[in-house]
């Protein structure tokens, strides 16, 4: 099978991959072998940067025998600047639902949880949600103390 694209197309992919590569390796100091299909998919879209005239964009380094962006990709690629948005919606998110759940335990006990009916659940963690978002959307993370 082949497949066409034209230049932007290519550009666009190579965001997709900086996206990509963020969410899968962006946490790891090592290289994963359950991601190295990515990785190799990665590199073979990499490789075709000079014939599609993108060479400023990606180069080789003959030690590591790999593709990487350059700094001019990292500097012009909107990808970095969705993967900022996405990581701040996330955190707000999982800071609310894990406050939550967490109240939620101390009200009905870690045992009972699990076993809650889904409607009583919603209920009970409806309230909760709205406090903390309500707080976290007013003053962000100003009157977050902890207790020593």
């Amino acid at each position: 099978m082949k497949i066409n694209i034209t230049k932007k197309e290519y550009l666009t992919l190579l965001e997709i991959l900086e996206i990509a590569d963020w969410v899968l390796h962006a946490h790891h100091t090592e290289e994963r072998s359950e991601t190295r299909k990515y990785r190799e998919i990665e590199q073979k879209i990499l490789s075709y940067a000079k014939d599609m005239g993108f060479e400023d964009l990606v180069s080789y380094d003959s030690q590591l025998k790999r593709y990487f962006p350059t700094r001019k990709f990292e500097d012009t690629s909107p990808g970095m600047e969705f993967v900022g948005e996405f990581e701040n919606d996330t955190f707000w998110e999982e800071l609310v639902h894990r406050l939550v759940e967490r109240d939620l335990i101390r009200q009905v006990g870690e045992e009972r949880l699990p076993s809650m009916a889904i409607e009583e659940r919603f209920e009970r963690e409806e309230p909760l949600e709205k406090r903390y978002a309500d707080e976290f959307y007013n003053h962000g993370l100003d009157n977050l103390t902890f207790r020593s």
